[in-house]
């Protein structure tokens, strides 16, 4: 076998270790690594005390990305958790930016995304294409951050995976109006079984395709309503749990509220339909105080 000459192999890994360094140094300006870059081309930066917001340049920037440092304050009473870390919001002007910035495989069907670390916020083109409320969008996303800059970066995946407890808690910080109606979520509540659609564990028994707007409100109110009947200070408890131990979060309801995820699902559905709980407008307010 003929031998490859040394000076010919050092050039191909001098060649390739050049492709790489260029394309490192394009993911940052162009790439996921956006924001961390040192420059935003097309973009302009707005610092705040706790917060950098980086907007499309020649647009106005949404009042409620001014609200930013007010957001984080009132996420840290209503999770009762710190934001330790400073977070980056990135504004996405047009959909091939979401593309090239934001690494979820869902990305192009989201309104916001955060990052595991929970210090990169994205806010995508959606807000603004169906006239949705951004401030609503923006404290969901700090809600994400919020519990993950107390978490490990393993179990923010696998708890953000089980979409149920994370979405609905921050669907109820973010006070969000832009999915169903409480008024068309109870219909549904007394029409139809909600064990399928807010426990992961019985998902594949709910009515398919699964409606997402339906569930984001499922999984709101399910944990408003544990926080209405059991205490604030009990579901603490399992938040702090869940957090540390997300693929356990059956069993460690069990031990916070001695019955069963499905047994509870099952009272809070009875609750509904014999009109003794129903949403409160004002839920999120009352637990910032």
């Amino acid at each position: 076998m003929k031998a490859v000459p040394v000076m010919s192999t050092i050039l191909r890994w001098r060649n390739l270790a050049f492709i790489v360094l260029i394309l490192l140094l394009l993911a940052f300006p162009y790439g996921p690594l956006f924001p961390w870059s040192p420059v935003h081309p097309g973009y302009n930066t707005l610092r705040f005390d706790r917060a950098d917001v980086i907007h499309p340049s020649g647009t106005e920037l949404p009042d409620a990305y001014r609200h930013v440092d007010e957001y984080i304050a009132r996420s840290e009473r209503f999770h009762r958790l710190p934001v330790k870390s400073r977070l980056t919001v990135v504004l996405c002007g047009n959909w091939s930016d979401v593309r090239r910035f934001v690494l979820h495989p869902r990305a192009m069907l989201l309104a916001g995304a955060t990052l595991p670390m929970g210090t990169i916020v994205y806010i995508t083109p959606k807000v603004q294409e169906k006239n949705l409320d951004a401030g609503e969008f923006l404290r969901h996303e700090i809600s994400h951050a919020t519990l993950q800059q107390n978490q490990t970066l393993f179990a923010a995946v696998r708890m953000v995976r089980q979409e149920w407890f994370a979405e609905g808690l921050a669907v109820s910080f973010g006070e969000q109006k832009a999915f169903v109606t409480p008024e068309e979520f109870i219909a549904v509540a007394r029409a139809q079984d909600l064990g399928p659609i807010i426990d992961p564990a019985q998902r594949r028994l709910a009515p398919q395709p699964y409606n997402m707007r339906l569930g984001y409100q499922a999984w709101r109110y399910f944990l408003e309503y544990l926080i209405d009947t059991r205490g604030r200070d009990r579901f603490q408890q399992y938040l702090t749990a869940y957090m540390a131990r997300p693929t356990e979060y059956r069993q460690l309801f069990a031990e916070a509220y001695g019955v069963s995820l499905p047994d509870a699902i099952k009272r809070f559905e009875n609750g509904i339909r014999a009109d003794r709980w129903k949403p409160d407008p004002e839920f999120a307010a009352k637990q910032e105080r």
